[in-house]
């Protein structure tokens, strides 16, 4: 059976898998944005539905909006032990709430989870392993990578020992151990988080060590190659219900140009591992990644279509920082409202920002505003969004001399309108769409009969000029620009496709 990679598309780093009976159950980073860690369900590894989320109660925790697109969730953990779920991940920030590595837990998959068991251990990248006696063990990153009991009641750890540095590559993290034929088997990530990222391994016949590095390292990569999904990285193994061995990694689409350059993120790639007893694990294609794969799923396949549901309701919805019932509601009847504050796209705060995840190079994304009677400075529309210091918008704006429609470009420090015109209508559509190459700004009454307003170049919204570890969104907007505004305006649909 062929499957195409990426199969989560769209910014979803650091996957993280786990399997219970036939089902399989998969988390990854969020960084800024709420709700946090994503859990999706699949029965044959290809097809994913999303299903909730680790953090999805502001109170859990607070989320830094001091460096765009790098602080905020790190690298989750997902594992499932004695009919219950646990997630391990790190909340990264330089502020002085409550921060670093936390423990998650439920019961039920498609429920809550707790509040966070904060952990008493330093670095980034936390992992669960189980012996086979039953010990629990944090395995963590912290210059090296280390080990140390974990009481998963109470959160309290035991002595750390450090266990490997890793095969000589830069930024050794994301580590997982696995236990087969008598090795503990840990996996880790190098090279950074671009297009030198490697997937390495080593294996030792003591947990604590001394870990034998594999003399064919890297396991997995895609580095130098001309392969259409790069910077593979960050893996987690696992077993299907007939034996088969699989692995999850990220990697990136970068657009068809030179220089290269990348604007959806790091998504989530899946690839067959062959395991012999005894032997190092062989992935993917001789140790790469291809995009199109030819292998026996565990389950068949699912009926997919392009067209993305318009509820507002929907969980692929998410917020900047935290969610603001007063600034976005969804009404009764399934429509919109946003609520505009003081601060604007440029600001790097919390507004009404509504998204959802650019997932391909080529796309429309469609709404339908109604328009009440704007206060002075008052703004609602569009934006295809980076971060605050990379974005496009198309928005509706009151002026002294009345309505406007506008495209506006942030790009750094640099911020203009690119054309604008007057608009008397009560409600208005906005379109933006995206090609590999440009991004193109519409509006007008008639779906039909749009009138293009703004057109930007693509390579400005990418991580390589502006970005970090997040990819592009699709989001609804409102502002007051330097006030709250007290009227809200309603987003009657959207469309993504």
């Amino acid at each position: 059976m062929k499957y195409e990679n990426p199969v989560i598309r769209g910014f979803n780093p650091d996957p993280s898998i786990c399997r219970v009976g036939e089902d399989f159950y998969l988390a990854t980073s969020t960084f800024e944005y709420f709700p946090g860690i994503p859990i999706f369900h699949s029965r044959n590894l290809v097809d994913w539905e999303l299903i909730g989320h680790g953090i999805s109660r502001p109170d859990q925790l607070t989320l830094s909006n001091e460096m765009p697109n790098a602080l905020g969730l790190y690298a989750p953990t997902l594992r499932h032990h004695k009919g219950r779920f646990y997630l391990l991940c790190t909340n990264v920030s330089t502020r002085d709430y409550e921060s670093g590595n936390f423990l998650l837990w439920t019961d039920d998959i498609h429920g809550e989870w707790s509040d966070p068991i904060w952990l008493d251990v330093p670095g980034i990248d936390p992992s669960l392993f189980i012996d086979d006696d039953g010990t629990v063990y944090y395995n963590g990153t912290h210059q090296e990578i280390y080990v140390c009991e974990l009481d998963l009641e109470t959160g309290q750890t035991g002595p750390r020992v450090n266990i490997w540095a890793g095969s000589g590559g830069r930024d050794p993290e994301g580590p997982h151990i696995y236990k087969k034929d008598g090795y503990y088997y840990l996996l880790l990530a190098e090279g950074g988080t671009t297009y030198e990222h490697m997937i390495t391994m080593a294996r030792s016949r003591h947990l604590t060590g001394p870990y034998e590095s594999y003399e064919h390292n890297p396991v997995l990569t895609n580095r130098s190659l001309a392969n259409e999904i790069r910077a593979v990285g960050h893996a987690d193994l696992f077993q299907d219900q007939h034996g088969a061995w699989w692995s999850v990694c990220l990697g990136i689409r970068s657009l068809p140009a030179f220089p290269v350059r990348h604007n959806l993120g790091r998504e989530v790639s899946l690839t067959p591992v062959t395991w012999e007893e005894g032997e190092w694990p062989v992935f993917g294609k001789n140790g790469t990644l291809e995009t199109e794969i030819e292998a026996q799923l565990p389950a068949s396949r699912e009926d997919k279509t392009d067209e993305r549901p318009a509820s507002f309701n929907d969980l692929n919805w998410t917020y900047l920082f935290s969610k603001n019932d007063e600034l976005i509601k969804v009404t009764q009847d399934g429509q919109l409202e946003l609520l505009g504050n003081e601060v604007n796209l440029a600001s790097q705060e919390e507004m009404a920002w509504y998204g959802r995840r650019q997932e391909e190079f080529s796309f429309t994304a469609t709404a339908s505003l109604k328009l009440p009677e704007l206060e002075l400075n008052q703004e609602v529309g569009m934006t295809i969004f980076m971060n605050a210091k990379h974005h496009y918008n198309i928005a509706v704006k009151r002026l002294e001399t009345g309505n406007v429609v506008f495209s506006n470009l942030q790009i750094g420090p640099l911020s203009g309108v690119q054309a604008q015109t007057a608009y008397t209508g009560e409600s208005i559509i906005l379109q933006i769409s995206g090609t590999p190459k440009d991004y193109h700004m519409a509006y007008g009454t008639d779906l039909d009969n749009l009138t293009q307003l703004g057109q930007a170049e693509v390579k400005y919204l990418t991580t390589e000029v502006g970005g970090a570890f997040t990819g592009n969104f699709l989001a609804l907007y409102a502002s007051g620009n330097g006030q709250q505004s007290q009227t809200p305006v309603t987003v009657e649909w959207f469309t993504y496709q």
